[in-house]
């Protein structure tokens, strides 16, 4: 499928991607870029998408391209902001390895593609203001995440795993490193330094195995569907997944004899997780950017090799969102 039209280096469209772009990469950086400098504009249906074989870069000819203007567009604010969002999220992308083939706890299926296009959209909320200021475009709020779901299911997640010795703000800037295929091993790992530090201490062997058994409590079956869903449907398969990990740490801290936590231990909660709803019709192939097509057992899913990507930040339509104002 053809990307679009390239855009011109010599264009000042182009020129301002590129300024804006390593902007986004200079709040968090990182040791690789995906990006090869080539930009397409594209009349698809989606904002735009990083081809994870050619690293071509597409943007949005009608929603991104007009708005990236130098300045703030006082009568298309909301509009200005998604747009410049959006190139927030993709150099999250563009900055992040995809594989770690000699890495056990790699989750190589479509959970982990809910997962990346979550935390991309979590980083964008999290830096807009820093970005569109340095930018030159300051004043603009960001307003409904372009991944609902995956979006509330990730932000709440960083907020139940994170604390004094592993922050927030440390999170955000390993998960942008990657690799995205990763991403669930470093949740756990922040399990383990917030709720199971005496573990830190551990062998190497052993510590993957407790990463690899919280990865396991975190493999919700509806990962793959929650960018096109609703905000509430996301905070519902976080809480799920919240009661799973608490149950499982509960476990270890048992299993290993380790003395409980101040203010006590986590309660030995298990969820009732509901089966998985079918892939809606983002489950396409466009441009190649998707994860595995089949999705092994959860169970195993640290086991498989990928073939990975970076999904595009497609338009979920507002009916579909359930959401309203920044950061829901």
């Amino acid at each position: 499928m053809s990307l679009g039209q390239r855009v011109s280096p010599d264009s000042f469209v182009y020129r301002e991607v590129v300024r804006l772009y390593r902007i986004a990469r200079s709040l968090r950086p990182t040791t690789i870029d995906r990006w090869t400098g080539a930009l397409y504009a594209t009349q698809a249906d989606t904002w735009g998408g990083l081809h994870p074989k050619t690293g071509a870069l597409k943007l949005s000819a009608d929603r991104v391209l007009p708005y990236l203007t130098g300045s703030v567009l006082p009568a298309d604010r909301r509009r200005q902001a998604q747009a410049l969002g959006t190139v927030l999220h993709e150099a999250t992308h563009g900055g992040m390895r995809i594989d770690a083939p000699a890495e056990p706890n790699a989750v190589r299926t479509m959970h982990s593609y809910g997962l990346t296009e979550g935390f991309a959209e979590v980083r964008a909320f999290a830096d807009f203001d820093a970005f569109v200021d340095r930018a030159g475009y300051g004043g603009l709020a960001l307003g409904d995440p372009q991944y609902p779901g995956a979006f509330a299911a990730t932000h709440d997640l960083i907020g139940h795993l994170t604390g004094p010795a592993y922050s927030r703000n440390t999170m955000l800037n390993d998960v942008c490193r990657g690799p995205g295929v990763m991403h669930f091993d470093q949740f756990a790992y922040a399990v383990v330094a917030n709720r199971l530090p005496e573990l830190t201490h551990r062998d190497r062997t052993t510590q993957q195995a407790v990463r690899a058994q919280l990865i396991g409590s975190m493999l919700h079956d509806h990962w793959p569907t929650l960018p096109g869903v609703s905000v509430a449907t996301g905070r519902l398969v976080a809480g799920e997944i919240r009661s799973d990990l608490d149950a499982k740490v509960d476990q270890l801290r048992r299993h290993y004899r380790l003395t409980a936590l101040p203010g006590g231990a986590p309660s030995d909660a298990t969820s009732d997780r509901r089966p998985a709803a079918p892939l809606t019709a983002r489950q396409d192939t466009l441009d190649g950017l998707r994860f595995l097509a089949s999705q092994p057992s959860p169970t195993g899913a640290t086991s498989h090799r990928p073939q990975l990507g970076q999904g595009t930040r497609n338009r979920i339509p507002l009916s579909e969102r359930g959401i309203s104002g920044r950061g829901q």
